[in-house]
């Protein structure tokens, strides 16, 4: 059966005010985890948890399934597993990189209150997370968010000089390095090289030609330098293999796909988005 526009717009307005409604109703902490989650988590894991967001599609394995619907998963780990594979990501716990880190994006206490949201998703009896001391106000976990600076474009080309300076050679074997790179810290599960890969992020097939490299190197260093609200993480990247990324996200300029313009992630429905 079809369903008429105007019952859609029905619809729509009862999800929207079931969920500005659902929202009110959350603890403090699992609200605001629920807020970071739908920013920066559902795109592959899905609104609700179930591992089916609109860039699922694009991954390869697909995300976690975070309602344990189909095996229990979740509900074995603990607290404090869910927590490390969020502040160092697959990457850092020989998980897949497509799940990215965020420890050096979010603060201590956003970190648990994305736990706490998480566990709102599958049966789960164990520990709370306690997030204020017994009668009092003051809080368990740190708020301070991790700040970095951006970096000045003549570190750029002083590492540029040490490392390659005017040797081809060297200059193809970081080339070779940041492929490499690209794939291990799983930036294709976000961007699209050649018509592969995510599609979180921009596309970044002819990236060579629209950014300077020394912008490539400083952004993915720290992109929360140059945009705060950016999804991209902060990938805790040395100056080195940052290096090596940009240099081999240069070279990438082919004539086939128009790429997108920054070097930010948005969503279909978000485009420009800040």
């Amino acid at each position: 059966m079809r369903v008429g526009k105007e019952m859609k717009n029905v619809l729509r307005f009862l999800f929207v005010f079931l969920m500005v409604f659902l929202v009110g109703c959350e603890d403090e902490f699992v609200g605001k985890g629920h807020r970071i989650f739908n920013r920066y988590c559902s795109p592959c894991h899905g609104e609700s948890g179930d591992g089916t967001g609109y860039n699922a599609l694009n991954l390869d394995p697909q995300p976690r399934d975070l309602t344990d619907g189909a095996e229990e998963y979740m509900v074995k780990l603990s607290n404090d597993e869910i927590y490390e594979v969020l502040e160092v990501g697959g990457y850092g716990v020989d998980l897949s990189a497509g799940m990215p880190a965020w420890g050096k994006t979010f603060s201590e206490e956003e970190l648990w209150s994305l736990v706490a949201y998480v566990r709102t998703f599958h049966p789960y009896q164990g520990d709370p997370i306690i997030f204020k001391k017994p009668d009092s106000e003051e809080h368990v976990f740190s708020k301070e968010k991790p700040r970095y600076s951006r970096v000045r474009p003549q570190a750029y080309y002083d590492l540029l000089e040490s490392t390659v300076g005017d040797d081809e050679e060297a200059l193809n074997e970081q080339v070779a390095l940041g492929e490499e790179l690209f794939a291990e810290r799983g930036c294709n599960a976000c961007h699209v090289v050649n018509g592969e890969g995510g599609k979180l992020g921009p596309d970044l097939t002819r990236a060579g030609f629209m950014l300077q490299t020394q912008f490539i190197f400083r952004w993915i260093l720290n992109p929360q330098a140059f945009k705060p609200k950016t999804r991209m993480p902060n990938l805790d990247l040395n100056q080195e293999d940052a290096l090596a990324i940009s240099l081999y996200v240069s070279t990438l300029k082919s004539t086939a796909t128009e790429a997108g313009g920054d070097m930010d992630g948005g969503d279909p429905d978000e485009a420009g988005d800040t």
